[in-house]
C-alpha cells in the first residue's frame, strides 16, 4: 500500500486571519445597483527548500462585467506569508466588503515586488533574503481572469489559490514572481487529504537521501489523467502540495484545499524539487491514484496498491 487513505471533504470553518481592509474606492458608476457582500482569501500550493515567501499586496481591483473596475486600496500594505497557507489554510485580506452585485470579470491584486523591502524569498539554511520582483513589473498588479457572480444580498467568499511552485523562477541568481493563480468559490470547493507510505520517498528515483526535499503530489484534472511536470508537454497540473511527517503512523502526509467538485488524479514524485516550471523536465511519478470530490460531502475514501 503505497499512495493511499484520500479524504476528500467540504471546506468549512476556514482558518481566517484579518489583516485590515480597504481604506478608498474608486467611484463605479452604478449607484442603485443591489449590494452584496464579497470576501477574498488567498492560500498558496508551496514551493520546495523555502522557508518564507512573503508577499506585499496593496489593493484589489474588481471589473464588473457592465461597468467600470472598482479599487480598494489598503490603509497599510499587507505583507503575508504564503508559506504558511497550506492545504485547507487561507487568510482572509477582503472581509464581507459591500460591492455592487452582479457578474465580474475578473480581479487584480496590485503587489508590491521591488525588492526585499517588500516581497521577498527566504530559504531554508540560508540566513539570506532574496527579493521577489515582477519581469513585466508589478504596476499592472497581478490578474485573475476566473469571473465570478455576487448576489444580492448575500456573502460570497472566494478563495485565491498562489500557486509559489508555477510561480517562482530564478534567473541569473534573481528570484522572478511569475504568478500562477486560481479563483475557486468556497461553497463549491473540497479538499483531499492523503498519506505516502515512507518507502516510497528514498530510491533511484528520487532527488537525494533527505525524503522532505522534492517530496510533492501534483493534482490534475479528470480520473486517470495523463500526469506530467509543471511545464510539460503532455499535461499540466491544476495545482501541487508538499508533505510532512507523521510520527504517529510513519508516513507523509499531504492535503490539497480549495479544489471545486469534480474527479482527480493525484500523483506523487521524489523529484518535485528538480521542476522547473518554465522547462520541460523528466520528472518521474512513483504513483498516482484518483479522487472524487461531490459538494457536500462529510468522508470518501481510496486506497492504491502499487
Amino acid at each position: 500500500m503505497k499512495l493511499k487513505l484520500l479524504t476528500l471533504s467540504i471546506l468549512s470553518s476556514l482558518a481566517m486571519v484579518g489583516c485590515g481592509g480597504p481604506a478608498s474606492e474608486d467611484a463605479s458608476g452604478r449607484s442603485g445597483v443591489p449590494s452584496g457582500a464579497l470576501t477574498l482569501s488567498i492560500t498558496d500550493a508551496a514551493v520546495d527548500n523555502a522557508e518564507e515567501v512573503s508577499v506585499q499586496f496593496s489593493a484589489i481591483e474588481l471589473k464588473p462585467a457592465d461597468g467600470s473596475s472598482i479599487t480598494y486600496t489598503f490603509d497599510t500594505p499587507l505583507n503575508i506569508n504564503l508559506l504558511s497557507l497550506q492545504g485547507s489554510l487561507s487568510e482572509d485580506f477582503f472581509n464581507s466588503i459591500v460591492i455592487p452585485s452582479g457578474v465580474y470579470n475578473w480581479v487584480r491584486l496590485a503587489v508590491n515586488a521591488s525588492g526585499t523591502s517588500d516581497s521577498y524569498i527566504k530559504f531554508i539554511n540560508d540566513n539570506n533574503i532574496y527579493g521577489l520582483t515582477i519581469p513585466s513589473g508589478s504596476q499592472s498588479g497581478l490578474k485573475i481572469s476566473d469571473g465570478f457572480i455576487v448576489a444580492a444580498g448575500s456573502e460570497t467568499a472566494m478563495t485565491i489559490d498562489f500557486d509559489l511552485r508555477k510561480s517562482i523562477v530564478e534567473v541569473s541568481g534573481e528570484y522572478k514572481l511569475k504568478p500562477v493563480l486560481r479563483l475557486v468559490n468556497n461553497d463549491d470547493a473540497g479538499s483531499i487529504t492523503g498519506s505516502i507510505d515512507a518507502t516510497l520517498t528514498t530510491g533511484v528515483d528520487c532527488s537525494d537521501d533527505l525524503p522532505e526535499t522534492g517530496n510533492a503530489v501534483y493534482v490534475f484534472a479528470g480520473a486517470d489523467a495523463v500526469v506530467d511536470d509543471i511545464g510539460g508537454a503532455l499535461a499540466e497540473p491544476i495545482t501541487t502540495a508538499l508533505m510532512t511527517f507523521n510520527t504517529t503512523t510513519g508516513m507523509y502526509d499531504y492535503e490539497v484545499g480549495f479544489l471545486p467538485q469534480g474527479s482527480y488524479t493525484v500523483a506523487y514524485t521524489c523529484m518535485a524539487d528538480q521542476d522547473n516550471p518554465e522547462v520541460d523536465d523528466a520528472i518521474i511519478f512513483q504513483s498516482t491514484t484518483n479522487a472524487e470530490i461531490v459538494v457536500p460531502v462529510d468522508f470518501t475514501g481510496a486506497d492504491i496498491n502499487r
